[in-house]
């Protein structure tokens, strides 16, 4: 009986020092990669968000020198290499840079949390003297943005117009330009 006890206290000892000795010894640097998931996590207070049926809608303004500053910080890095297709790229960055104002626009279900796929948007502006003009928001990581004018002070009147497959659902909000 003795011997058993031995025999098995000399194995489970053997057992444990080779996975204590076993393990490696070198140091492995792991770079953790932070990418940003949404717009929300690198953008201030949004000055418009709405939650109506499945919808949560958010909406930035921010003046065009912010969004240049922006475009240089990792997420405007990534958002330069979301296509390979240079045209695409360059109508991309136009309608970006375009006006006074960057517009953006974020969508989500918030049944699932996730974006609409096969969807677009086109924001609806009247400024304060009445004059009308109209964006198509180009798709961008999970959002849709573009450059708006917005050159004169007082209230504007935003409508976005979301198409969703077959299905359209619009958004209104006023917004003031100081």
């Amino acid at each position: 009986m003795k011997i058993k006890y031995l025999f098995l206290s000399t194995s489970l000892i053997i057992v444990l020092s080779l996975t204590m000795f076993g393990q490696t010894t070198r140091k492995v640097k792991a770079k953790t990669i932070n990418q940003p998931k949404d717009v929300s996590s690198v953008m201030d207070k949004p000055v418009f968000e709405s939650t109506v049926d499945s919808l949560n809608t958010k909406v930035w303004i921010i003046s065009q020198r912010k969004n240049k500053k922006l475009m240089k910080t990792n997420m405007g890095k990534l958002m330069s290499k979301m296509d390979n297709n240079k045209v695409r790229d360059n109508a991309t960055k136009d309608a970006m840079m375009t006006g006074t104002h960057y517009f953006i626009f974020d969508v989500t279900n918030i049944t699932n949390g996730k974006q609409f796929a096969d969807s677009s948007a086109k924001v609806e502006i009247v400024s304060p003297l009445m004059k009308i003009s109209s964006v198509n928001l180009q798709p961008m990581m999970n959002h849709f943005g573009g450059g708006v004018s917005l050159d004169e002070k007082g209230e504007y009147l935003f409508t976005v117009n979301l198409n969703i497959g077959s299905s359209y659902k619009t958004t209104q909000f006023k917004y003031k330009v100081k």
